[in-house]
């Protein structure tokens, strides 16, 4: 349906392990970075100010110094008010609402001189402070006034926004940092140098150039690679990417319709979490620099470099991985020229290719379970009742594939997502090996039984964090004993008891009988409502509440004397009887899901 497509466009970037990531994959960590205020000098200032001649300069803020190689504009807010300030014999412009917090960070005192909007300086030309071009002042919505200047250093190759506002004034997308994160030789004057190495370089140079408003270091949350705990950055490269806005096939506003209308949210917070995550993710960049993993079977042109990347050779890439028992070893052993037989490049018809070195994200492998075993394997369904996992999956696994899914099928490859929390120590910490704090669920099962730590599952509320402790099973095993004595109370009480010839109808029971029969159906009533929306915890409240309260400490303390001394086959011991008798028998059924093996002894 055409949104498969490839493109050079900015994304996260792995120096350390040389591979792009998604969004998803990503984690964020505090990080220090410098943080600086560069001046750009304007030299065509009387278009727009004429009140003195001192120099005047836009003002940007920026924590990586090193992409200012890469700056092609500033981007203001078409509807902010932008200040011209004095201080020091120059003239600075940044957003008036700014000018406070600019204050303080400089130690400087502004005087207003004039007031503008963002949209009356469009097109404006500023000076790159240590390069011989221009930096075009731009507009864009993006630009907030959380931080900084109002005034954002905009590098088409480094950043998602930046590239987003560049198309529309056809800015170059410049990259000069290759995968390792070394500048190239399109910055010779660093080349080699690695991007983290120069940031104190560019500061120094900014501070000689008298560029440098002021600088200091700040410490932020910043994107890690979870696996080699480094830093990430933007980096414009060609990828292969998932369009999300396509006009012909709008897979955003097909995963929000999806998400809000035809799937069911435990908890449901849920829904809000993943709408948000589609509402604001970017294309999905969907090919990786790696080694090793699932090939994306397309070749390119040994002549021009034009991608071949036609459905049918895939198909039969597809198919013979499947029928070779080598799977992706097929691709990798099979030669270009073998695969691509009788086709010719579309661009300049040359017949000669070279193999794909990228590979597929490895979120688009366990999104791609709807078609790759949902609908392959016997005793599966599609779309599937539910999809379950925990609360960091909205951006990852429930993400990637409901828009996989909608992108192949056209509709949702679950009924209703299912988001639980995590488990901490008794004190609410992340478990951890090295802290000493880890319960090992096996070591629980042996010292309480598989039955108590089921029971602990359904106790809690899986939608939040749960804390876990010796003292919690403790008090488990309590309510499961209390349970499991009543059960044993209720079956000692039938042993005379025949249900073909002893069952006493309800209109002939007596007034606490009925009563007990209609806090039973009640019961039922509440824990299949909440077994039909998952909420396990309400289950284990329910029953609990009814053992204690209904039975323990009403019904069966005031049966007690009926049942022990009053005549054996009188009515009124029989009714009490057929009633422990119906709730023996839709107990057991109703504890199954959370007390499988006490249900099996009853």
């Amino acid at each position: 349906n055409g949104i498969l497509v490839r493109g050079e466009k900015p994304v996260y970037w792995c120096p350390a392990l040389q591979t792009a990531l998604a969004a998803a994959e990503i984690e964020y960590k505090d990080h220090k970075s410098p943080s600086i205020y560069v001046t750009f000098y304007v030299e065509e200032k009387n278009k727009f100010f004429t009140a003195d001649d001192k120099p005047l300069a836009f003002v940007i803020w920026t924590t990586t110094p090193w992409t200012l190689p890469a700056n092609y504009a500033i981007a203001l807010h078409p509807d902010y008010d932008y200040g011209i300030y004095e201080a020091d014999g120059e003239n600075l412009i940044f957003a008036k609402d700014l000018r406070e917090n600019i204050e303080k960070v400089t130690g400087k005192t502004f005087k207003e001189l004039k007031v503008l909007r963002g949209k009356d300086l469009e097109g404006v030309k500023a000076k790159h402070p240590f390069l011989n071009r221009d930096s075009l002042i731009i507009l864009g919505q993006h630009v907030t006034l959380e931080a900084g200047t109002g005034c954002v250093h905009t590098a088409p190759g480094h950043g998602l926004d930046d590239y987003n506002v560049g198309l529309k004034y056809q800015l170059p997308v410049a990259s000069p940092v290759d995968e390792a994160g070394r500048y190239t030789d399109e910055y010779p004057e660093m080349q080699g140098i690695k991007i983290w190495d120069a940031n104190p370089k560019i500061v120094e140079k900014l501070v000689k150039s008298g560029h440098m408003l002021t600088h200091s270091e700040i410490v932020h949350s910043y994107p890690h690679n979870p696996r080699s705990k480094t830093p990430l950055i933007f980096r414009a490269t060609p990828q292969w990417f998932i369009k999300m806005d396509d006009e012909n096939y709008p897979l955003r506003q097909k995963a929000l319709n999806a998400a809000e209308k035809d799937i069911q949210y435990v908890p449901e917070w849920g829904a809000q979490r993943l709408t948000s995550m589609l509402a604001n993710s970017p294309d999905w960049c969907v090919s990786r620099q790696r080694l090793w993993g699932v090939p994306i079977p397309v070749f390119y042109c040994e002549s021009c470099g034009e991608a071949l990347a036609d459905s049918q050779l895939m198909r039969t890439i597809a198919d013979e991985m499947e029928k070779s028992n080598k799977g992706i070893e097929c691709f990798y052993e099979k030669p270009a020229a073998e695969w691509t037989v009788g086709y010719s490049c579309k661009k300049c018809d040359h017949k000669e290719f070279s193999k794909s070195k990228d590979i597929l994200d490895v979120w688009f492998d366990s999104g791609v379970c709807h078609t790759a075993v949902q609908k392959t394997r016997e005793g599966l369904a599609f779309p599937a009742d539910i999809y379950l996992e925990g609360s960091d999956q909205h951006r990852g696994w429930f993400q990637t594939s409901l828009v996989s899914s909608l992108a192949a099928n056209g509709q949702a490859p679950f009924k209703a997502l299912i988001t639980h929390g995590f488990v901490n120590d008794a004190e609410g910490k992340k478990m951890s090996k090295s802290k000493g704090n880890v319960i090992d669920p096996a070591e629980v099962i042996k010292q309480h039984g598989a039955e108590i730590l089921r029971l602990w599952v359904a106790y809690e509320d899986y939608g939040q964090d749960v804390n876990i402790s010796n003292e919690m099973f403790k008090r488990i095993t309590e309510t499961y004993r209390r349970i499991r004595n009543t059960m044993r109370f209720l079956l000692g009480n039938l042993c005379d008891f025949d249900p073909q010839t002893d069952v006493v109808a309800y209109k002939d029971m007596t007034v606490l009988d009925q009563w007990a029969l209609a806090r039973f159906n009640e019961l039922i009533e509440k824990v299949t409502e909440a077994y039909e929306n998952y909420n396990f915890y309400k289950v284990y409240h329910h029953l609990n509440q009814f053992f204690t309260v209904d039975l323990s400490a009403t019904y069966l303390d005031i049966l007690k004397d009926r049942l022990y001394t009053w005549k054996k086959a009188g009515k009124a011991r029989r009714a009490s009887q057929t009633v422990i008798y119906y709730l023996l028998q839709d107990l057991s059924i109703l504890m199954a899901p959370i007390l499988s093996f006490l249900a099996e002894e009853v």
